[in-house]
C-alpha cells in the first residue's frame, strides 16, 4: 500500500523555478510546431479545395492567408502568457527579500 505522507521514488524534489522554466520551454517549443501545422493545414486544405470546385489558386491562397493568420495568433498568445508570468514574477510580497 502507498502512503500519502511518504514519498519513497528516490528522486529529489523539484525546485518549483526549475519547473516553471521547463513548463514554460515546453509551450514555447510547441508554438513553432502549431504555426507549422496551422500554415500547412492552411495551405493544403485551400489546395484540396482549388481541385475540387476549380477555383485555382485562390482558395489555395485564402486557406494560407487563414494558416498564417491562426499561426500569428498562437504566438501571440504564447507571447501574452508569457509576459504575464513575467508579470506575476515581478509583484513585490513574494517573500523572497
Amino acid at each position: 500500500m502507498i502512503s500519502p505522507c511518504r514519498r519513497d521514488t528516490g528522486t529529489p524534489a523539484i525546485d518549483p523555478e526549475v519547473k516553471k522554466m521547463w513548463r514554460l520551454a515546453g509551450s514555447t517549443s510547441a508554438v513553432g510546431i502549431e504555426i507549422a501545422v496551422a500554415i500547412a493545414i492552411g495551405y493544403f486544405g485551400g489546395n484540396y479545395l482549388d481541385h475540387k470546385f476549380g477555383t485555382q489558386p485562390w482558395l489555395m491562397y485564402l486557406g494560407l492567408l487563414a494558416g498564417v493568420g491562426a499561426a500569428i495568433k498562437a504566438l501571440a498568445r504564447v507571447a501574452r502568457a508569457y509576459r504575464r508570468d513575467l508579470k506575476d514574477d515581478d509583484k513585490p510580497g513574494d517573500g523572497a527579500r
